[in-house]
């Protein structure tokens, strides 16, 4: 692949990872905004008038709202935290050297960030099923997150040693 389609495609990426984090964010906001009215409804009978916005408790349950919320400040920053990561992955691609050692940390730093989310998600429904009574949680493991986590870890190696084997030709010219 030459370098012009290598930097083309880069910069296709960035964009694309680019829009997937704005529109995170944006939708993010919006949803923790919504919950965190529909939280207060519930805790004010039904009902929550300000602003001039009207919102009505529906039939989901406070428990549920709650882990929606807290789900939300979790999920929403890892993702913004991963595709930041992956803009400077293809910065380097676009540069045409992929293969530098802060690559492999932010590889790994991917890796971690799902991980922690997954493991978060499950001490989530832990407190929400411990915190309220007769609160039935539904928890399933999720194997495409953990084997993405593993997949990345596993990269992270091959960019670690393809740069050190990288470095070692160069100090042998």
């Amino acid at each position: 692949m030459s370098k012009q389609a290598r930097n083309s495609m880069a910069a296709i990426m960035t964009v694309l990872v680019t829009i997937v984090m704005w529109m995170t964010a944006i939708i993010g906001l919006i949803f923790l905004a919504s919950v965190g009215a529909a939280i207060i409804a519930h805790q004010n009978g039904g009902s929550l008038d300000a602003l001039n916005i009207s919102v009505t408790d529906g039939t989901d349950s406070l428990p549920a709202l709650i882990a929606g919320l807290i789900g939300g400040f979790v999920v929403i920053p890892a993702i913004i935290y991963v595709c930041i990561q992956l803009r400077r992955i293809l910065a380097t691609l676009a540069e045409g050297d992929p293969f530098v050692p802060e690559n492999a940390v932010r590889l790994t730093r991917v890796a971690a960030t799902i991980a922690v989310t997954q493991l978060l998600r499950i001490a989530v429904a832990l407190v929400i099923r411990f915190s309220f009574d007769h609160t039935k949680v539904g928890l399933n493991f999720d194997l495409i997150a953990w084997a993405s986590v593993a997949a990345l870890f596993i990269l992270s190696q091959v960019f670690r040693e393809g740069t050190r084997l990288r470095d070692e030709e160069k100090m042998t010219i």
